[in-house]
This record gives C-alpha cells, sequence and structure tokens, in this order.
C-alpha cells in the first residue's frame, strides 16, 4: 500500500467517525427534547390538578357558607320557620293590614327547594325602606324578586313583595337560625334610611364642598386681618361657611364670602375649625381644620430713592439761526429728547417748565418772551440759563 492509498484510508476512516459522532449527538438531542417534552406536559398536568384541587376547596368552602345560610331541607319545616320570621319583620316595622301567604314551592333538581311568599299591607315609605333594610341584614339564602308599591290617599303606599328563599336538599333540620348580620349591608339601619330618603333623584349624587386653600394662615398683632376662605362646591351650589365650636372672641367669619377675620392683641397660634355647607340636596359637609398664626407686623417699608428730575428747558440749547427766504428761524434742541424744533418769529413753544413765544429772530440772536418777561438767546445758549437770568433781572 503506497502512501497515497494509506491517505485515502486514514480520511475514509475520519469521515465515519465523524458520521458516528453527528449521529449519536442528534440521537441524544432527540432524547432530551423528548425527555423536556415529557416533564413540561407531567408539570402542565400538575398544575391544572392543583387548580381543579383550589377549585374543589373554594367551592367546598362556599357550599359550607350556603349551607350555614340554608333553611332546614324539611320543606315544612323550612316554610314554617321562614314565615314565622317574615311575621315578625313585617309587625315589627308597623305594617298595616298585613298578610304573610305562602305561594309555591319548587324542587330545582337534587340541589335546592325554591320556596315563594307574598306580602301585602300598608306602610309609611320610611318604614319600607327599613323593612328592606332588615331583611337583606338577616343573612338568608332569600330574595326579593318583586317589590310593587302605590300611593294612598290617606298617605303612604300599599305594597307587594313576592320573596323567594332557599333550602338545600342536605341542610339538616337542627341548623340553628341566623343571628349575625349580614356582612353585605351596613349595620347601621339610620344611614342605610338616610341614603335612600334623601337621594335627589334628578341629579348626580351630591359631593360635598372641597377645600382649596392653605393649612395655615398668618394675621397681624393688633391689625384687622382678613383671609379669603377657598371652599368649592363640584356642582356649584352655593355655599354657606361658619366656624366650629367655641371660636375665639377675636375671630369672625363672614358666612357668604367666607372671610375670615383675625384681630388679635397678642402674639400666639392656635388651630380653628371652619365649617362648609352647601345648597343642594341633601344638604353636605365639609371640615377643616386651619392653623392661624399671629405674629409681629413686618416694618413698613423704606422709602424708595427719589428719581432724578430733569427740566428739558434746562437741556435746551439755541444750535443755529436759519435765514430763510422771507426771515430767519431759530434752531433750538432738546437734547433729553433729541429733539430740533425750528422756530419763526410768532411761534410758541413749551419746553419743559418753560411755556413762551418766539418775539424776533436776528442773524446774532433770538429775542424770545416767557411770562411777560423778554429776554435774547444767542447760538450755543442754555434756554434754562437764559430764562433764569432773565427773572433775577
Amino acid at each position: 500500500m503506497n502512501e497515497r492509498e494509506k491517505n485515502l484510508v486514514k480520511l475514509v476512516g475520519a469521515i465515519l467517525v465523524l458520521y458516528l459522532i453527528w449521529t449519536g449527538y442528534g440521537r441524544y438531542q432527540s432524547a432530551v427534547s423528548q425527555r423536556e417534552a415529557q416533564v413540561s406536559q407531567l408539570s402542565s398536568k400538575q398544575e391544572e390538578l392543583t387548580d381543579q384541587v383550589m377549585q374543589g376547596a373554594l367551592a367546598d368552602r362556599q357550599l359550607g357558607e350556603y349551607m350555614a345560610r340554608s333553611l332546614p331541607s324539611n320543606p315544612e319545616l323550612a316554610r314554617s320557620q321562614y314565615q314565622q320570621w317574615l311575621l315578625e319583620l313585617v309587625h315589627d316595622k308597623g305594617m298595616d293590614n298585613v298578610m304573610v301567604d305562602f305561594t309555591s314551592s319548587r324542587s330545582m333538581g337534587e340541589v335546592y327547594q325554591k320556596i315563594e311568599f307574598r306580602i301585602t299591607g300598608a306602610t309609611k315609605l320610611p318604614s319600607l325602606i327599613g323593612m328592606m333594610h332588615d331583611f337583606y341584614a338577616k343573612d338568608y339564602l332569600h330574595r326579593i324578586r318583586e317589590l310593587t308599591i302605590a300611593p294612598l290617599k290617606s298617605g303612604g303606599f300599599n305594597v307587594t313583595m313576592n320573596v323567594d328563599v332557599i333550602a338545600l336538599v342536605n341542610a339538616p333540620d337542627d341548623l340553628p337560625q341566623r343571628m349575625e348580620p349580614s356582612y353585605r349591608v351596613d349595620a347601621d339601619a339610620d344611614a342605610y334610611i338616610a341614603v335612600i330618603m334623601n337621594r335627589n333623584l334628578y341629579e348626580p349624587p351630591n359631593q360635598p364642598p372641597r377645600y382649596s386653600g392653605g393649612r395655615s394662615i398668618e394675621a397681624f398683632v393688633g391689625r384687622d386681618s382678613p383671609t379669603p376662605l377657598t371652599f368649592k362646591d363640584p356642582e356649584g351650589h352655593d355655599i354657606r361657611v361658619e366656624l366650629g365650636d367655641d371660636p375665639p372672641d377675636f375671630v369672625r367669619l363672614d358666612s357668604r364670602s367666607g372671610t375670615l377675620r383675625v384681630n388679635s392683641d397678642v402674639t400666639q397660634e392656635f388651630e380653628l375649625l371652619v365649617r362648609a355647607i352647601d345648597s343642594g340636596y341633601p344638604r353636605r359637609t365639609t371640615e377643616q381644620t386651619i392653623t392661624v398664626r399671629v405674629v409681629d407686623p413686618p416694618p413698613p417699608p423704606a422709602d424708595p430713592p427719589a428719581k432724578p428730575s430733569f427740566d428739558d428747558a434746562s437741556q435746551t440749547v439755541l444750535t443755529a439761526l436759519v435765514q430763510g427766504r422771507e426771515d430767519w428761524t431759530a434752531w433750538m434742541h432738546v437734547r433729553t429728547r433729541d429733539q430740533t424744533l425750528r422756530l419763526k418769529i410768532g411761534d410758541s413753544f413749551e419746553i419743559g417748565s418753560l411755556k413762551g413765544t418766539v418775539v424776533d429772530v436776528t442773524p446774532r440772536y433770538a429775542i424770545l418772551e416767557v411770562d411777560g418777561r423778554r429776554f435774547e438767546l444767542k447760538p450755543a445758549g442754555n434756554l434754562g440759563d437764559a430764562a433764569k437770568r432773565a427773572e433775577v433781572e
């Protein structure tokens, strides 16, 4: 075997080894992927089973709650017990001409029985709302399916109420009656009644005023210090503002404008309760505590430095005497305004504090008259200085 054949054999062997390695690695990767898919499938199954167990526990817990709220499974016992409770409810709320009648009982599969009652009678609206509060505060599996009210000429309403209640099939007959009120209803019956009775049916619920001012204010000793208190009503109702209990004698408040006035003779700090009441229905109130600090007044501001005043006449110079076709013209330059006045005989002028007339203009000077006094003004002469010399003479 020559050298060329040996090299060929080596090459073929190397290719065969690489092929075997590649094939083995592919099988390994396939086995790993299959194992990962199996692990993922089993994990999903475990999560599904865990979720089912949790749902079962929640359902069991819910069923336990329903069982505690159910009537006894015995139909006669359930009907008698619930009808007796309804009679006590309507009599307790002062319903007149009342009738509590059993109407029907239906079995809903093998889960529960639905027992139906009808209540009729006459009552006032607050008593009706109070009865509805006590009805839903009783933690039974029941509901008011239908409620009909019709006004009476003598006042109040005729009421017809259809009620459904549930008795679970597996509920024991010796279930204790539900004594604790339901957490679903406000325990305060007066608050429950007030929300419904005081409701405005023609606009959204009234919102209380809102305070948008500062939490503290300052007043000065010995001064009547006014401070406006900023209350705004979301619906734009009128707001009346008043002070809380026992305000200091030196504190006053305008109820309409909301302006607070403090006039104390000593420095001090105290808290003040302010109450804002709107005119909506029902009226809503907002209370705000404000800290009032009575401090010494600040020192008076120093007088600002006097601004320098310039008389335009003192800065006016006769710059030229110019001959025209018929007469001469006096050119006077007002430096403070960078303005040149061209004045002829008979022209009037008002420059600064001087108001006068040009009497004559010659090639050497101009004669001016101010306040009945005449004086000469030569080129480069100052108008203000010339007028002062004329006053002295």
